[in-house]
C-alpha cells in the first residue's frame, strides 16, 4: 500500500527548486555570504531522484529582499525541524553556509534528531579561522571589489549600482556574523562528514580542510576539485557525483 507523503509547513526559511515529495532523503543546502537560494537552483538535475534539494533562504535576499538581513539560527533549525519531521535528512554548505550548516547540525542534534550527513565546502576547519579582517566594514566599491577578488560577483553584476543596492546589506550582514563567529569545542557529531575545496582555494590549507576530521565521530572523507574558492561554478557535475557516493552509503 503506497502512503501519501507528509505534508510539510510552508516556510520563508525553505525553498525547493525541484519538489520530489517521494524522495527518501532531503537535502537542506545553505548559502555562501550574501548568496541567496537561488545558488542551488541547478542542483536537483545532478542528483538522483531520491534526493530532495531544499535551500535555505536567509533574511533580507531574493524573495525576502523586503527584510531584515540576519542571521537567526535558532529560527532556521526550527523551520528545519519542522519540515524535515523526523525524516531522515543532510545538510550542506558553502564557505560561510558551511560554518551555518556546522552549527545548525549541532543545534538541531541538540533538540531532536540530527543529521545523518554533513558536507562542508569552501571552509577551514573553525578553529583554524584566525584573526579576521573585517571587510564587512568596508565601503560599498571596496567591498565589492573584495568580492570580485573572491569570484563571487561576476564583473558585469559589480558595474550594476542596482543590483548591488540589494545584494551588499546581506553580504555585509552575513560577513559580520562570521567575523564575530568562535569556534566552541564540542562533542563530535555522530554523522559522516565530508569536507571539499578548491585546489587554490587560500582560505582552506591542507591542515584547514583534514581538520575538519575532528568533528565527527563517524566517517570522514575530504577532496579537492580543480579552482579556488568558487570551485563549484565549473566543477559542479563532479562535486554532486561524489556526494551521491558519499549519501549513496549511508544507513539511516
Amino acid at each position: 500500500m503506497t502512503h501519501p507523503a507528509p505534508t510539510r509547513p510552508d516556510s520563508p526559511w525553505l525553498l525547493r527548486p525541484t519538489p520530489r515529495p517521494a524522495a527518501r532523503l532531503t537535502l537542506y543546502c545553505l548559502p555562501h555570504a550574501g548568496g541567496g537560494a537561488s545558488a542551488y537552483r541547478a542542483w536537483p538535475t545532478g542528483l538522483p531522484e531520491w534526493i530532495e534539494v531544499v535551500a535555505v533562504q536567509l533574511p533580507g535576499r531574493e524573495n525576502r529582499i523586503r527584510e531584515r538581513p540576519a542571521i537567526d539560527l535558532a529560527a532556521l533549525a526550527q523551520a528545519v525541524s519542522a519540515d524535515h519531521g523526523g525524516a531522515p535528512y543532510a545538510l550542506f554548505g558553502h564557505s560561510n553556509g558551511a560554518l551555518l550548516a556546522f552549527e545548525l547540525a549541532h543545534l538541531l542534534g541538540e533538540s531532536g534528531p540530527g543529521p545523518v550527513y554533513l558536507g562542508v565546502s569552501g571552509a577551514p576547519h573553525p578553529a583554524l579561522l584566525g584573526a579576521r579582517r573585517e571587510v564587512s566594514r568596508l565601503g560599498d566599491r571596496e567591498l565589492v571589489d573584495w568580492m570580485v577578488d573572491q569570484g563571487g560577483v561576476p564583473e558585469q553584476v559589480s558595474a550594476q549600482p542596482e543590483l548591488l543596492e540589494l545584494v551588499l546589506p546581506a553580504l555585509r550582514a552575513d560577513l559580520g556574523w562570521l567575523e564575530a563567529y568562535r569556534h566552541r569545542p564540542r562533542t563530535a557529531l555522530g554523522c559522516p562528514l565530508s569536507a571539499f575545496a578548491g585546489e587554490t582555494d587560500e582560505r582552506v590549507p591542507g591542515d584547514g580542510l583534514t581538520a575538519w576530521s575532528t568533528e565527527t565521530a563517524a566517517a570522514f572523507t575530504a577532496r579537492r576539485y580543480p579552482g579556488g574558492h568558487f570551485y563549484l561554478t565549473d566543477g559542479l557535475p563532479v562535486l554532486l557525483r561524489d556526494m551521491v557516493e558519499d549519501l549513496s552509503g549511508l544507513r539511516y
